[in-house]
């Protein structure tokens, strides 16, 4: 199949969370199999900076192309397993400190910059394709373009109009912009009304995606069920109820090549589910990197996040006294909201069993999914989330509030489970403190009855979380629309 993805960013090239690895693990299986695939990013400075090659320019698009007042070169790029990588220049939008925003708040014209990543990827296509597959509300405006009538450059679609697929990867982020600015997506004035993109008086890019595109997906079955409800839907739990088909939970998978303790160049020891010996001195590296005893007795609890109210840092708010009185180490890392970053911080201050680091760091990433006894995911909701599964394939047992992708790919810790060897990770239900701080008293006592414990550890490490089969999950709904469309 000829599949198109437009997506704000991907692995490699650039990444501020979990959409870019799942743009470029999807992607990059879906060149491996033997698909032509062309993914679309905007050039950001860090792709820049960090020396990546930017290829040669395929073509130029002006205002006449693009429908709006912008002018873009697109550069094309071979990039690994014969991927198309495809960046779209325009140093005025994307030439930045951040992807979406710096310091003091997301950039106010980030309807202009991905209305122009939307309309330059479907303006330089020179073949038609099978599939348009738009990623988050970045890239909402591909398929409501292809619905509407396409950009005026568009002349490889002209007339024609491929099946499309819009992914919802995190639906509280929604991209909302005021009414005032409805110019800078180049629809016709009919789109902007309450069927469409118009949402309380104002522009709703992701609902669009989701009332333009012919499919939609998520990223978790249990996902794909709670954002039909006011709990998780923020708002438009009643879109998606009204969609003509239901969205389909596709649970993202990991790379597993990145993400690998065997061979992971990021950790001074490997090891393997054969050989666990290596997880031992990484955990006294761990140890000794956040200024902790080296205790190989004392279970040590890590913590890798964005520092926002989603993932749970209202809990540890809570039971901050608690943690430091607990029989166990914690480590902290990671940036985000200014109260939660002085949160681990304090923490890191007053207790000598805590460490923490306000910072992001890719090797002590590594190092805590490999250090870590437990890894700590109280997310209040997830909709996928990747590192329970990252943290199960290093053989640390994850700590999972029970919502989203983590209720999906997390076997709770109970007698059945542990007799049956299915058990992969504690999980608690309710979303509040003393239902962590239980789950926490679980895992200590887990900890401490050394063969069950092994049993968990060996189930998490054998489990398959590669892309393999959410890859051919994807295959299949583009396989199917494609024959019920007859192309």
């Amino acid at each position: 199949m000829r599949i198109v993805h437009i997506s704000p960013e991907s692995v490699p090239w650039a990444k501020t969370g979990g959409l870019a690895d799942v743009a470029g693990a999807l992607t990059g299986y879906l060149a491996r199999g033997g698909h032509e695939v062309t993914l679309y990013l905007p050039l950001y400075r860090s792709i820049l900076e960090a020396g990546y090659d930017v290829g040669s320019v395929e073509r130029e698009l002006g205002p006449a192309e693009l429908g709006v007042d912008a002018s873009a070169v697109i550069r094309a790029v071979r990039a690994p397993h014969g991927l198309r990588l495809r960046l779209v220049e325009a140093p005025d939008l994307y030439d930045r400190d951040g992807l979406y925003g710096d310091g003091s708040g997301d950039y106010p014209d980030n309807l202009l910059r991905f209305s122009v990543l939307c309309r330059a990827a479907l303006c330089s296509l020179s073949e038609m394709p099978d599939v348009v597959h738009a990623h988050d509300w970045q890239a909402a405006l591909a398929p409501v373009l292809l619905r509407a009538g396409l950009p005026p450059g568009a002349g490889a679609l002209a007339g024609k109009s491929p099946a499309t697929v819009f992914t919802v990867h995190n639906l509280a982020y929604q991209g909302r912009f005021p009414a005032t600015e409805w110019p800078l997506t180049g629809l016709p004035a009919e789109w902007f009304s309450p069927d469409r993109l118009e949402y309380y008086g104002g522009i709703n890019l992701l609902k669009g995606g989701l009332i333009a595109a012919d499919r939609v997906t998520t990223v978790s079955p249990t996902y794909a069920r709670e954002i039909a409800t006011p709990e998780f839907g923020f708002g438009l739990e009643g879109v998606i109820g009204g969609l003509p088909h239901p969205v389909e939970g596709i649970l993202n998978g990991i790379d597993t090549e990145v993400w690998n303790p065997a061979g992971d160049p990021l950790l001074g020891s490997a090891y393997d589910a054969d050989d666990r010996s290596g997880k031992a001195a990484n955990k006294r590296e761990l140890q000794a990197e956040f200024g902790l005893p080296a205790d190989p007795y004392t279970p040590l609890f890590g913590f890798v996040s964005r520092l926002v109210d989603q993932k749970g840092l209202p809990l540890f708010e809570a039971l901050a006294d608690r943690l430091g009185g607990m029989p166990a180490q914690f480590v902290f890392l990671g940036r985000g909201e200014p109260r939660y970053e002085q949160l681990i911080d304090d923490l890191g201050a007053r207790f000598p069993n805590v460490g923490s680091r306000v910072t992001f760091s890719e090797r002590l990433a590594h190092l805590i999914e490999a250090g870590s006894d437990f890894f700590l995911m109280p997310s209040a909701f997830e909709p996928c989330g990747l590192n329970q599964m990252i943290s199960q394939r290093y053989g640390t047992v994850p700590v999972v509030h029970a919502v989203g992708g983590l209720a999906d790919s997390v076997v709770p810790v109970t007698a059945e489970t542990i007799g049956d060897r299915t058990a992969t990770g504690i999980v608690f239900r309710s979303y509040d403190p003393e239902a962590l701080e239980a789950a926490l008293e679980m895992a200590l006592a887990l900890f401490d009855r050394e063969d069950e414990m092994r049993k968990v550890i060996d189930t998490g490490m054998r489990t398959d979380f590669s892309w393999d089969a959410s890859g051919r999950e994807y295959e299949r709904l583009y396989q199917r629309m494609l024959t019920e469309t007859g192309a």
